[in-house]
């Protein structure tokens, strides 16, 4: 699997922005016009410029279709793709097999969320942290992972949160009810946590961060 990162703050500057807005299809360009915030109209060009990216990099001459799920995909292209963003932040991950991502910029540790929507077990892992910082790290770690496995099999949130379980007993996320998934979780400026959902099958990890 191949994963890349792109951060958006350049296009903050409007010359840079209408450069690279030449750069996405016209379909991009008129999701972007209908934004409202100037944040959103970021990451959905970064999304766009790392599609671009991803077809001249693996010679795909092929259009994005969106399933009844709302999980794009190419019409004919077997590889696999999948797109996040947070905060300053837009990521990809590209596959021969499915594949999810997620990356979140860490806030607050937000109980009540935890407590409505994740397993028994994922509330207990979070509230064992030793101080503050620590237990929204955990949260993030848990949502990232049941967003990135929902996105990966397709099918969002239309099965509940806390239907299946991430366990980190052994130091590494895994997915209860589902063996068949490696789950990946790395950090990206210390406030960002990006979890990958992948077939066990994918053995080869590349990660590069992408400059526009």
């Amino acid at each position: 699997m191949d994963i890349y990162y792109f951060n958006i703050t350049p296009l903050r500057n409007k010359f840079i922005f209408e450069r690279n807005l030449s750069k996405v299809s016209k379909k991009r360009q008129e999701k972007i016009a209908r934004l409202k915030r100037n944040d959103d109209k970021l990451r959905c060009l970064g999304a766009g410029l790392l599609i671009e990216f991803i077809k001249e990099k693996y010679n795909i001459n092929d259009e994005i279709v969106i399933d009844k799920f709302g999980k794009p995909h190419f019409l004919r292209t077997k590889d696999s793709f999948n797109i996040s963003h947070s905060g300053n932040y837009v990521v990809i991950a590209v596959s021969r097999f499915n594949i999810g991502i997620d990356i979140q910029r860490m806030e607050n540790n937000n109980q009540l969320v935890a407590e409505r929507n994740f397993h028994q077990n994922e509330c207990t892992y979070i509230n064992e942290g030793e101080d503050e910082n620590v237990k929204t790290q955990r949260f993030y770690e848990v949502w990232t992972v049941k967003e990135a496995y929902l996105k990966n099999v397709g099918i969002g949130l239309r099965k509940p949160l806390n239907s299946f379980e991430v366990n980190f007993a052994e130091g590494k996320a895994k997915i209860m009810d589902n063996p068949g998934y490696e789950i990946l979780q790395m950090k990206l400026d210390e406030r960002y946590i990006m979890s990958v959902c992948a077939d066990i099958r994918d053995k080869e990890l590349n990660i590069e961060e992408v400059a526009f």
